[in-house]
Protein backbone atom coordinates (compact mmCIF):
# COMPACT_ATOMS: atom_id res chain seq x y z
CA UNK A 1 0.00 0.00 0.00
CA UNK A 2 2.79 2.26 0.97
CA UNK A 3 4.31 3.79 -2.12
CA UNK A 4 8.27 5.82 -2.40
CA UNK A 5 6.85 9.16 -2.03
CA UNK A 6 4.67 10.22 0.93
CA UNK A 7 0.80 10.16 0.79
CA UNK A 8 0.42 8.43 -2.39
CA UNK A 9 -1.73 4.94 -1.76
CA UNK A 10 -2.25 2.55 -4.41
CA UNK A 11 -6.63 2.64 -5.15
CA UNK A 12 -6.28 -0.48 -6.20
CA UNK A 13 -4.73 -2.12 -3.25
CA UNK A 14 -6.90 0.21 -0.74
CA UNK A 15 -9.84 -0.88 -2.71
CA UNK A 16 -8.88 -4.87 -2.03
CA UNK A 17 -7.64 -3.33 1.91
CA UNK A 18 -11.53 -1.76 2.41
CA UNK A 19 -13.42 -4.89 1.19
CA UNK A 20 -11.76 -7.17 2.94
CA UNK A 21 -12.22 -5.39 6.30
CA UNK A 22 -15.77 -4.50 5.15
CA UNK A 23 -15.12 -0.55 5.61
CA UNK A 24 -15.84 2.59 2.90
CA UNK A 25 -12.76 2.71 1.07
CA UNK A 26 -12.29 6.40 1.35
CA UNK A 27 -12.28 5.66 5.10
CA UNK A 28 -9.69 2.94 4.87
CA UNK A 29 -7.89 6.27 2.63
CA UNK A 30 -7.82 8.24 5.48
CA UNK A 31 -6.81 6.08 8.05
CA UNK A 32 -3.98 5.63 6.12
CA UNK A 33 -3.04 9.18 5.23
CA UNK A 34 -3.47 10.59 8.86
CA UNK A 35 -1.17 7.81 9.70
CA UNK A 36 1.08 7.94 7.37
CA UNK A 37 1.17 11.76 7.65
CA UNK A 38 2.07 11.31 11.91
CA UNK A 39 4.06 8.66 11.54
CA UNK A 40 6.16 11.04 8.37
CA UNK A 41 6.14 13.95 10.86
CA UNK A 42 7.41 12.33 14.63
CA UNK A 43 10.20 10.66 11.96
CA UNK A 44 10.91 14.16 10.67
CA UNK A 45 11.29 15.57 14.29
CA UNK A 46 13.54 12.73 15.42
CA UNK A 47 10.97 10.95 17.50
CA UNK A 48 11.29 7.25 18.84
CA UNK A 49 8.14 5.98 17.30
CA UNK A 50 6.41 2.57 17.72
CA UNK A 51 3.91 1.53 14.94
CA UNK A 52 1.53 -1.56 16.76
CA UNK A 53 0.25 -3.91 13.86
CA UNK A 54 -2.79 -5.83 15.36
CA UNK A 55 -1.71 -9.43 14.85
CA UNK A 56 1.65 -9.10 13.55
CA UNK A 57 4.06 -7.45 15.43
CA UNK A 58 5.31 -4.07 16.74
CA UNK A 59 7.34 -1.63 14.24
CA UNK A 60 9.97 0.07 16.30
CA UNK A 61 11.78 2.86 15.39
CA UNK A 62 14.80 4.69 17.56
CA UNK A 63 17.17 7.26 16.89
CA UNK A 64 16.87 6.49 13.33
CA UNK A 65 17.16 2.38 13.93
CA UNK A 66 14.13 0.60 12.79
CA UNK A 67 13.36 -2.86 14.17
CA UNK A 68 10.63 -5.42 13.49
CA UNK A 69 9.05 -7.45 16.57
CA UNK A 70 6.76 -10.03 15.49
CA UNK A 71 4.24 -11.77 17.46
CA UNK A 72 4.86 -15.73 18.14
CA UNK A 73 1.60 -16.40 16.84
CA UNK A 74 1.60 -14.92 13.72
CA UNK A 75 5.50 -16.73 13.05
CA UNK A 76 3.44 -19.83 13.65
CA UNK A 77 1.07 -19.02 10.91
CA UNK A 78 3.38 -17.45 8.62
CA UNK A 79 6.53 -20.51 8.92
CA UNK A 80 4.91 -23.00 10.77
CA UNK A 81 5.29 -23.99 14.25
CA UNK A 82 7.54 -27.15 13.51
CA UNK A 83 9.98 -24.70 11.17
CA UNK A 84 10.26 -22.35 13.95
CA UNK A 85 10.97 -25.31 16.37
CA UNK A 86 14.08 -25.89 14.41
CA UNK A 87 14.90 -22.51 13.25
CA UNK A 88 13.94 -19.00 15.03
CA UNK A 89 14.84 -20.92 18.62
CA UNK A 90 18.11 -22.31 17.92
CA UNK A 91 19.50 -18.58 16.88
CA UNK A 92 19.67 -15.89 19.43
CA UNK A 93 19.17 -12.84 16.92
CA UNK A 94 16.27 -14.63 15.49
CA UNK A 95 14.77 -15.19 18.58
CA UNK A 96 15.16 -11.54 19.72
CA UNK A 97 12.77 -10.75 17.15
CA UNK A 98 9.46 -12.36 18.66
CA UNK A 99 7.65 -10.83 20.87
CA UNK A 100 4.58 -11.83 23.70
CA UNK A 101 1.53 -10.10 22.59
CA UNK A 102 0.61 -7.79 25.18
CA UNK A 103 3.90 -6.58 26.43
CA UNK A 104 4.04 -3.06 27.06
CA UNK A 105 5.29 -1.51 23.97
CA UNK A 106 7.94 0.46 26.46
CA UNK A 107 8.92 -2.42 27.82
CA UNK A 108 10.54 -3.26 23.82
CA UNK A 109 12.63 -0.02 23.72
CA UNK A 110 16.00 1.35 25.25
CA UNK A 111 14.30 4.31 26.31
CA UNK A 112 10.94 3.24 27.53
CA UNK A 113 9.73 6.45 25.72
CA UNK A 114 7.69 6.39 22.48
CA UNK A 115 5.09 7.55 20.02
CA UNK A 116 2.50 4.50 20.01
CA UNK A 117 0.76 4.19 17.06
CA UNK A 118 -2.81 1.68 17.10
Amino acid sequence: IFHALPGNLDPLQTFEVAAVLGLPRRKVEGSLQATMSLLSQCLGMGEDVALVLRDIGVLLVERRKVQMRFYLSFLEAVAGKDNLEKGIFKIQELLDMVVPRGVPVAALTSFGSVIVFP
